[in-house]
């Protein structure tokens, strides 16, 4: 009864610190590593991100969810400093998208209604060469189209539809992209030594 006792206590004990303690080598030593190929190493290897050729996640990026291992990251995409992924269901990030800086992704929220204040996840999706200013916020639920620009500081809600430029609290609609075929490269090189 005794070790009954004193194992389930280890076990309340245990498994908060393991978690704390994971997440915390993952956003304060992980993603403070000079190199951005130790980093992402470890994203791919231990937190099981898929991350795409060329893309780079610069320093500072942190990560939190239960479903880091259901975050996508395609081939040639700019992550810059201080972005910050909660993951509580799945993130899917296209091919040549470019983030500003402190872009933040929100799969979670609380219900206001609730008694007992329940978790709603949803997954956030982000198509090819889509553009988030600095301080966007993606909500849950939110998918973003091909092409489309997020103004800076803009907090979006609901979808955004293929090259359309958003922008405010809530982003609403400002106009169209005023093109379709994108010659920029984004990627290895052009972020170096972050």
């Amino acid at each position: 009864m005794l070790i009954d006792l004193r194992s389930r206590l280890n076990r309340r004990v245990a498994v908060p610190v393991v978690g704390f303690l994971r997440t915390w080598v993952l956003n304060v030593v992980i993603s403070n590593v000079p190199c951005s190929a130790v980093r992402n190493a470890y994203y791919r290897q231990v937190c099981g991100i898929s991350i795409g050729e060329g893309t780079e996640i610069w320093s500072g990026v942190r990560f939190t969810g239960g479903a880091m291992n259901r975050v996508s990251i395609g081939a040639h995409c700019s992550i810059p400093h201080y972005a910050f992924f909660v993951a509580g269901e799945s993130i899917s990030i296209g091919n040549h998208v470019v983030f500003g800086h402190a872009v933040e992704l929100y799969t979670s929220d609380h219900d206001p209604d609730d008694p007992g204040f329940s978790r709603r996840d949803a997954p956030i999706e982000i198509h090819d060469r889509a553009w988030l200013g600095s301080r966007a916020v993606i909500l849950k639920g939110v998918t973003i189209g091909e092409g489309a620009v997020v103004a800076a500081g803009s907090v979006v809600t609901r979808n955004v539809q293929p090259f359309t430029i958003v922008g405010g609290n809530p982003a609403r609609v400002i106009r169209e992209r005023g093109t379709r075929e994108f010659t920029y490269q984004v990627g290895r090189g052009i972020e170096s030594g972050h």
